[in-house]
């Protein structure tokens, strides 16, 4: 819902509760002025009565529309009082209610009785004119605001959904393009699209020399790794060593290779959240997970791992080609590391989601760790903790949800493919 809708139906919802509130008020106010003015006429009439009778002096009750005058044979005290009767209306030939005066009044030495009607206007008949009114000047203001917002939408808001458009086409590796935003008299709208332009730019300024700081920092430590590896290898050809050097050397060697697949695996998470792998094509993704199986054969085969496997033909998936590769890689690599001798694995692939289900000792974290950046089940373990946050992140950028469960010593990764 956008934000000129939700304002529209609050300001409609708002109106509503204030007409229904002021028709309420607008009822109380209308029935006591209708009371007010009725008395007020019956008391001018009364008056006129009094005056009729000086003049006439009956002798006996005299009637006359809505006036029943009567004679009394003793004087009393004069009184007036109002209340609600029902008299028949002569026109409707129907009860309805009218508000009576009933008085005594001393005229030339004599008590009068005097009685008369005021038809009551009646509340129901106030509350259904109130009611078609309001709801005909609601659905005018209805109309009204609705048009109105359809006019603010369409040029009031027109900057700010170019401006919308404008970021949605703004690519952070284009370092040549520069975002243009709308020109706009509204002020508010000049201003975020002057922070915006601002931002824009240092992001582009920021990613560039990030992205050369990761590149030249990757390229840079290959050249002194690759110097430290060759001198380790000459020093272990050596006749002179001792066991105890070997071993140094060993562990050297071995540390190298562990800083040198830091180095790439972290390159390749800065690459992947750049979202530098672009060139995305349909993979023939069975076709893929049987070739990555093959090529850990000799692998498993090492480690005497018992390997099945289900694989449904010509499933296929959107996917950069190198990223998929690494995808692969790194789950079945994972499901061999984490694995016991004479262990099994097992991999399951539907159109639906690819699963590598593997044995191995419980875990001694919470599953949900596993997939951020230096978390593994055995801390103390040789893995660097980063190839299944290299999986994570590329299931998000192609919206692929990934669980993780186990059962019975039995540990699956599943992937479930967006199509």
């Amino acid at each position: 819902m956008n934000l000129i809708i939700r304002v529209t139906l609050l300001f409609v919802l708002v109106s509503f509760v204030v007409f229904l509130i002021g028709g309420v008020i607008s009822f109380g106010v209308m029935m006591r002025q209708v009371n007010s003015e009725q008395r007020h006429f019956l008391n001018e009439r009364l008056d006129r009565v009094t005056r009729m009778i000086d003049r006439r002096k009956p002798e006996d009750t005299l009637r006359m529309n809505k006036l029943i005058i009567v004679p009394l044979d003793e004087n009393l005290e004069e009184s007036k009082s109002f209340r609600d009767t029902l008299v028949v209306h002569t026109q409707l030939e129907r009860l309805e209610p009218h508000l009576k005066l009933d008085a005594i009044k001393n005229v030339g030495g004599r008590s009068y009785q005097v009685v008369m009607y005021d038809v009551i206007i009646e509340p129901d008949d106030i509350k259904e004119g109130l009611q078609e009114s309001l709801i005909k000047i609601y659905l005018i203001l209805l109309g009204a605001i609705f048009v109105l917002s359809f006019l603010v939408s369409m040029y009031t808001l027109r900057p700010f959904n170019q401006t919308l458009e404008a970021i949605k086409k703004f690519s952070i590796k284009d370092q040549d393009s520069k975002i243009t935003f709308p020109k706009t008299g509204i002020a508010e709208f000049k201003r975020l699209n002057l922070f915006l332009t601002e931002m824009t730019e240092k992001v582009k300024s920021d990613y560039q020399s990030l992205k050369e700081f990761s590149e030249n920092a990757s390229h840079e430590l290959q050249t002194p790794i690759a110097i430290i590896q060759g001198k380790l290898e000459v020093l272990m050809d050596s006749n002179k060593l001792e066991e105890d050097q070997i071993n140094q050397i060993s562990s050297a060697q071995h540390t190298l290779n562990r800083l040198k697949n830091l180095s790439t695996s972290l390159s390749i998470l800065t690459r992947i959240e750049n979202k530098e792998f672009d060139k995305v094509s349909g993979l023939n993704f069975s076709g893929e997970v049987e070739r990555m199986l093959g090529e850990f054969k000799e692998l498993i085969e090492l480690k005497s791992i018992t390997l099945t496997s289900e694989i449904e033909p010509d499933v296929s998936v959107e996917m950069d080609e190198v990223l998929c590769e690494l995808l692969l890689t790194n789950l079945i690599n994972n499901a061999i590391k984490h694995n016991w001798e004479d262990g099994s694995i097992h991999v399951s692939l539907t159109s639906e989601a690819l699963e590598v289900t593997n044995s191995g000792p419980d875990l001694e974290i919470d599953p949900n760790e596993l997939f951020q950046r230096f978390k593994k089940s055995n801390q103390s373990s040789g893995s660097l903790g980063l190839g299944l946050a290299i999986v994570k992140k590329i299931c998000d950028l192609y919206s692929c949800r990934l669980e993780y469960s186990q059962a019975n010593k039995q540990h699956t990764i599943k992937v479930a493919l967006n199509h």
